[in-house]
């Protein structure tokens, strides 16, 4: 069900990430079992599709963790509105699109917070909706949009960029924000297939992060979709 993939994203050398492919079509209830994991109650009604994308993701997330320290063999939990529960003194992230997961995770000293998330091409017909949805005026009009592939290929990167950063921020900032909260933009210095983003706060979260507060991620695209990560490293307080 599960084969490791190499990361397509380098991320901060002190975030530990593994990523893999899985078939949920060849989940069954005994796989948790066979993987080592456990599958909370909360998710007995759940489909196919959604268990194995959060064995998956856990999957990837103990490995995460295991090649941190080797010793470390911690499950994670499931904490309020479906955040992960990193063991002490850790961060992290998980994501998981069609038959791709990946989970990173850091120590606390290092990095306060990381954003991961990958996307599958937005498709042409969904394309008016989730723009209305997701993009800013000014990244409407970007310049930024020669630089992909397709404009397809922007779209589906500034909705992914913004998953990151809210994965990111939310357990710093504890609340909830849309997609309109920030604005993306890929620096030119970027390709179609790879680079770095800036993203700025358009409204106030909290006392810290504040309209105009910015920073940087990363991103990486290949046939399949996009994949983003934004880190916070713990002596930044910009």
């Amino acid at each position: 069900m599960i084969r490791q993939l190499s990361p397509p994203l380098a991320i901060d050398s002190d975030c530990y990430q593994v990523s893999c492919h899985f078939d949920r079509t060849l989940f069954h209830d005994e796989t948790a079992n066979q993987l080592g994991l456990i599958l909370p109650a909360k998710m007995d009604s759940a489909v196919q599709k959604r268990k194995a994308e959060f064995l998956a993701g856990r999957y990837c997330a103990r490995a995460a963790l295991a090649q941190l320290d080797s010793n470390l063999d911690a499950a994670v939990g499931i904490g309020a509105n479906r955040v992960p529960l990193w063991p002490p003194g850790l961060v992290g992230s998980i994501t998981h699109s069609h038959c791709y997961a990946s989970a990173v995770v850091a120590r606390q000293q290092h990095i306060r917070a990381v954003g991961l998330d990958s996307e599958t091409w937005i498709k042409k017909s969904n394309r008016e909706n989730v723009s209305s949805l997701i993009l800013t005026p000014s990244e409407t009009r970007s310049g930024q949009i020669q630089l992909f592939d397709s404009p397809l290929h922007f779209l589906t990167l500034v909705f992914s960029a913004k998953e990151s950063l809210f994965k990111c921020l939310f357990p710093l900032v504890n609340r909830f924000f849309d997609f309109q909260a920030a604005i993306i933009s890929p620096l030119p210095s970027g390709s179609a297939s790879g680079g770095k983003f800036r993203f700025e706060l358009l409204e106030d979260l909290d006392t810290e992060f504040r309209a105009g507060y910015s920073g940087y991620g990363t991103y990486a695209m290949d046939a399949t979709g996009v994949h983003t990560a934004i880190v916070l490293r713990a002596q930044t307080r910009d």
